[in-house]
């Protein structure tokens, strides 16, 4: 049986480089969100702490999300630690039924 499955990536901002993280991660998504299986990807600002971020995925299955982690442009996330816009990045999945 196929379940649709979400992913999200919690993203939190170096100090003072929020903005900046916030086009990063939107020019992440606007190519990620092209993806076969994709049924959306957005990027939300967190309104407690302008400093996290969250990017969600829907999927249609668990095997639409997976062929996404082989993406290329799913390597944009660990880079925002190298290019010192973001201190942490965690990324999670479950299904919905």
């Amino acid at each position: 049986m196929s379940y649709k499955v979400i992913n999200t990536v919690q993203v939190q901002a170096v100090a003072g480089r929020s903005e900046e993280l916030g086009q990063k991660l939107q020019k992440i998504v606007d190519t990620l969100r092209e993806l076969p299986g994709c049924e959306s990807y957005m990027v939300d600002r967190c309104p407690e702490d302008s400093n996290r971020w969250t990017v969600s995925a829907h999927w249609q299955s668990e095997s639409a999300m997976q062929s996404h982690f082989n993406n290329p442009q799913v390597q944009g996330f660990i880079d925002l630690i190298d290019c010192q816009l973001a201190n942490a990045v965690d990324f999670n999945s479950f299904p919905i039924r």
